[in-house]
């Protein structure tokens, strides 16, 4: 790739982000000047404060805020420890409101109902026993009874003022169950300050130096009851008797889920289990932040491809020559078995003599008309005359006859002592041609398959286990194992030959050794090559399991073989 593709490629990543917060992004849209009115057809959720959906709250909290004199505010506490931090940052009385399904632990009831004690407010707009936990009423009020009107529409009176309420759904107005008071009584008294038929739905309840409003009708604060004239009118006369003058804390934490109480919740509750709180399904419920996440992987992909890539060094790195001297012993080698003419390799090796002696001592044997050359050839080898001339007479014999493979390995024996005393080639080639080992390696194909297989289960198995579905515990650690084996059968060969032995690993790395010298004969059939050993032993090798280059070296490997059998 290209340092122009990848800058590219870069840019188009960067505007793909771009574009991506630019659509998800919920900023007001404005048309010539005037921003646009908010229309919403969702009647699903219920009590959001700050949402502008119908059956939302977000017009009741900015009346609230409108209420508050100027320099407080209206605070959100999502879960305890922020109501422990505002407490303990600013220590004065605040009001305390919730509206909707409300649900509070003992310990944090107890705290609130202290903090009211103490001179500040509680303002509860519950939506009946039903939503909220059984600890919150019997520490509030003494006694207590719930009625209730089913109609589409009521009438709520405060002392003589009158606003008429009425229930709508999808546009459509329908019946409901109003809720109100039945029989409650405190002990310190209370106050009624707003009714329909003739049971009171709000009432203030002194304790301590503070007052609790308790109010059971929190529908009538709807978005779409506050658009109406005598909804706006009934949620002014109730947000009047709440102080201006201390700073509103939205018990936010005590929310409870709308299903809540309903049969259809406890049912999805006891199938389950235990509610899913992972620490991922935030992630997945929220677009903004599953964004994010893809976003990142994206990166992190790209990275690793690109710093995986060979970097070109700063100084070019020059080669040293490649030694091509075993190459050269295997054509050699190949000549002779595709000839049988033990003469002409004498010629060759003849001729490969003559070669190195004047490369390194810078003598031609070839053209030599007395012992002139001999003698030389014999000061600067530090090798004896007789011995020199004993090795150029078997080379340069003339008796074709008498040249067979038992003469040629004797001389070869003698032309390797030669040129290991002169010098000519090193103790370390001769480590190296005794230590050549012949690797077989099996196929990408498959590996590569078995671990993109085995990414997929283990992804699967945990998106799985995130949604609590129950087969993300068995698809996971299959897919662990299957990206095992994979890269096992890529690190490990298939077979390896040594001068003294076969060595065949299987698919899980175990290896099994065959000696070289118990080899009787060699097979090879349309799929594969059978090697069979002394005691009924074989060896197969298929040809599907190779790399279409070590298939070929195989290849001519059995050839050389089967023609050292004949």
């Amino acid at each position: 790739m290209s340092n122009q593709q990848k800058i590219g490629l870069v840019v188009g990543l960067v505007l793909l982000m771009a574009v991506m917060v630019w659509l998800l992004s919920d900023s007001p849209t404005e048309i010539e000047g005037k921003r646009r009115a908010y229309v919403s057809a969702d009647w699903e959720g219920r009590f959001q404060p700050f949402e502008k959906d119908p059956l939302d709250l977000y017009l009741f909290n900015r009346m609230l805020q409108a209420h508050l004199d100027t320099g407080h505010r209206i605070k959100v506490a999502n879960d305890w420890e922020d109501l422990d931090s505002l407490k303990a940052m600013k220590d004065e009385n605040y009001t305390y409101y919730f509206i909707g399904p409300l649900g509070l632990h003992n310990d944090e009831l107890d705290s609130l109902l202290s903090y009211v004690e103490s001179g500040s407010e509680l303002f509860l707009a519950y939506d009946g026993i039903e939503k909220t936990t059984d600890n919150i009423l019997p520490k509030i009020v003494d006694k207590y009874a719930e009625r209730s009107d089913y109609d589409d529409s009521i009438r709520v009176y405060t002392g003589k003022q009158k606003y008429d309420m009425i229930n709508i759904h999808q546009n459509d107005t329908i019946a409901t169950d109003w809720r109100a008071f039945g029989d409650i009584e405190v002990e310190a008294g209370f106050e009624g300050l707003s009714s329909f038929m003739e049971m009171y739905n709000y009432v203030k309840i002194p304790r301590g130096q503070g007052t609790i409003y308790l109010h059971i009708t929190p529908a009538l604060f709807y978005n779409y009851q506050i658009k109406r004239r005598d909804g706006f009118r009934y949620a002014t006369k109730v947000i009047n008797e709440l102080p201006s003058d201390q700073d509103l804390i939205l018990l936010e934490f005590g929310r409870l889920p709308d299903d809540y109480g309903e049969e259809d919740y406890f049912d999805e509750f006891e199938e389950e289990g235990k509610e899913d709180d992972s620490f991922l399904k935030p992630l997945f419920e929220d677009p903004y932040l599953l964004t994010a996440l893809l976003l990142s992987l994206g990166g992190m992909i790209l990275f690793v491809i690109f710093r995986t890539k060979r970097m070109r060094p700063i100084v070019p790195f020059v080669e040293s020559r490649k030694d091509m001297t075993l190459a050269f012993a295997e054509t050699i080698t190949s000549i002779y078995f595709a000839k049988r003419n033990p003469y002409g390799i004498l010629q060759i090796q003849k001729k490969n003599f003559y070669a190195l002696i004047q490369k390194h001592f810078f003598i031609d044997l070839q053209r030599r008309e007395d012992d002139k050359a001999i003698i030389s050839l014999a000061e600067k080898s530090n090798k004896s005359v007789d011995e020199i001339k004993m090795l150029l007479r078997l080379l340069e014999t003339k008796e074709a006859s008498s040249v067979n493979e038992q003469f040629l390995a004797d001389l070869d024996k003698k032309k390797r002592k030669f040129y290991k005393e002169t010098g000519i080639i090193s103790e370390k080639v001769f480590e190296r041609i005794k230590e050549d080992t012949f690797v077989l390696r099996r196929s990408l194909l498959l590996p590569m398959i078995m671990i993109l297989a085995g990414i997929i289960l283990v992804l699967a198995g945990f998106y799985y286990l995130v949604v609590a579905v129950g087969v993300g515990i068995t698809l996971w650690p299959v897919g662990l194992i299957v990206f095992l084996l994979g890269v096992l059968r890529l690190s490990t060969p298939l077979l390896k030959i040594t001068e003294d032995s076969f060595i065949a690993y299987n698919a899980f790395g175990f290896k099994k050794e065959f000696k070289t010298e118990e080899l009787m004969t060699t097979t090879q059939k349309a799929n594969g090559v059978v090697f069979e050993f002394t005691e009924n032993r074989k060896l197969i090798i298929n040809f599907w399991d190779l790399s279409r280059f070590d298939r070929r070296k195989f290849e001519q490997l059995v050839t050389k073989l089967q023609m050292n059998e004949l």
